[in-house]
C-alpha cells in the first residue's frame, strides 16, 4: 500500500516537474534577447543623430545587448518610417521620427502605412524649443518693436525657413497667424543657408532652434524664444507668449516608435529603460548643448502629446495651404 502511495506521489511530481518545465519555455525571452536596431529617419552627423547615438550607448548599458543605429534618411521621413511599419512586431526594430509622424498624413496624398495603426508611440525622446530672430540692425529688440516694424513695412517682410513644413517654417506660420501680420516665406534646404542669409540682411526673420552660436557671437538677435517658458541656456530672452502673444508656443520634437501590434508588455519594457537612459546626467547635459530637454515617460503621454501636435498644426497647414511638392 505504502509503496503505491510512494509511485503516486512520484508520478504527480513528475507531471508537475514537466508541466512546470513546459510553462517556462512557453514563456517569452525577456526582453531583449538580442541586438535592438534604432531606425533614425535623419542622415548622420546631425543633432538627431547624435541623440539617437548617446541614447543607444546607454541602452546597450541597461540592456547588455547592442544598440545598433541605423540612419534611413529620405522622402520627409516615409522611408525610415516604412521600414519600421513593415518590420516584425517585436520590438527589435525601433523608429526614431520627428514631427512628420503627425504632418505627412495631412502633406502627402498617400503613405505606403497607416500611421497610427502601424507605428504605435514608445516614449517622447526630446524636444527643442526655437528662437525668433533677426538681424542685428533690424532695428528691433524685442517681439512687439518688431511687430511695429513689420506692420509699417511697405511690403511684407521676408522670413527663412530650413525647408517646407518644418518647424522653421510652421512656428513661422503660427506667429502670422497669432499676429495677424503677413510674411513672405523662402524655404532653404537647411539651416545653414538661411542663416547666412539673414546675417545678411537678406532675410528679415527666422525661427529656428540651431541658432544658438550666431545668439552668442552676436551675428543674429534673438527677440523671444518659442518655448512656454524660458530656456536656461538663454535666461534673459523673454518668450513670445510673454511679449503679448498668449498661448504662443512651438517647438520641434523627436520621438520612439514601434511596429504595430508589438505587445504592450514589451513596449512599456522599452519605455522604461528609454525614460531611465533620458534621466542620466550626461545625456541630459549633451542635450542641453544642442538646445534639446530630453524628456521620456509613458506610450500614453507621447499619444496626448502627439494628439496636442495634430491639433496645433493641422489648422496652420489649413489655413496657410501648405504643400509638400
Amino acid at each position: 500500500m505504502q509503496l503505491k502511495k510512494n509511485r503516486f506521489r512520484l508520478s504527480v511530481l513528475a507531471l508537475a516537474t514537466a508541466f512546470c518545465a513546459a510553462t517556462a519555455s512557453a514563456q517569452p525571452a525577456a526582453f531583449p534577447a538580442r541586438p535592438v536596431t534604432l531606425v533614425v529617419a535623419y542622415p548622420p552627423g546631425g543633432t538627431t543623430d547624435s541623440q539617437a547615438r548617446i541614447v543607444a550607448k546607454k541602452l546597450s548599458e541597461i540592456w547588455e545587448q547592442p544598440v545598433v543605429v541605423e540612419n534611413k534618411p529620405g522622402g520627409n521621413t516615409v522611408i525610415a518610417s516604412s521600414e519600421v511599419a513593415k518590420s516584425k512586431p517585436d520590438g527589435y526594430t525601433l523608429l526614431l521620427t520627428a514631427m512628420p509622424y503627425v504632418l505627412n498624413p495631412m502633406l502627402l496624398s498617400s503613405l505606403p502605412y497607416d500611421t497610427r495603426k502601424d507605428l504605435i508611440p514608445v516614449t517622447l525622446l526630446s524636444t527643442v524649443p526655437g528662437v525668433f530672430i533677426t538681424y542685428p540692425d533690424f532695428g528691433a529688440n524685442n517681439v512687439q518693436e518688431f511687430l511695429a516694424k513689420a506692420k509699417a513695412a511697405p511690403k511684407p517682410l521676408v522670413f527663412g525657413s530650413a525647408g517646407t513644413a518644418t518647424f522653421t517654417h510652421l512656428a513661422g506660420e503660427l506667429f502670422s497667424s497669432m499676429t495677424g501680420v503677413d510674411f513672405l516665406h523662402v524655404p532653404y534646404k537647411g539651416s545653414a543657408a538661411a542663416h547666412q542669409d539673414l546675417i545678411a540682411g537678406r532675410l528679415d526673420l527666422m525661427f529656428d532652434n540651431g541658432a544658438l552660436p550666431h545668439i552668442q557671437s552676436g551675428r543674429v538677435r534673438a527677440l523671444g524664444v518659442t518655448s512656454a517658458k524660458r530656456l536656461p541656456w538663454l535666461p534673459d530672452v523673454p518668450t513670445i507668449a510673454e511679449q503679448g502673444l498668449p498661448g504662443y508656443e512651438a517647438a520641434a520634437w523627436f520621438g520612439i516608435f514601434a511596429a504595430g501590434e508589438t505587445p504592450e508588455q514589451t513596449i512599456q519594457k522599452i519605455s522604461k529603460d528609454f525614460t531611465t537612459a533620458l534621466e542620466d546626467p550626461e545625456i541630459k547635459a549633451h542635450f542641453a548643448t544642442i538646445g534639446a530637454f530630453a524628456e521620456g515617460g509613458s506610450p500614453a503621454r507621447l499619444e496626448q502629446y502627439l494628439d496636442a501636435e495634430q491639433a496645433r498644426w493641422g489648422k496652420i497647414v489649413k489655413e496657410q495651404n501648405i504643400k509638400i511638392q
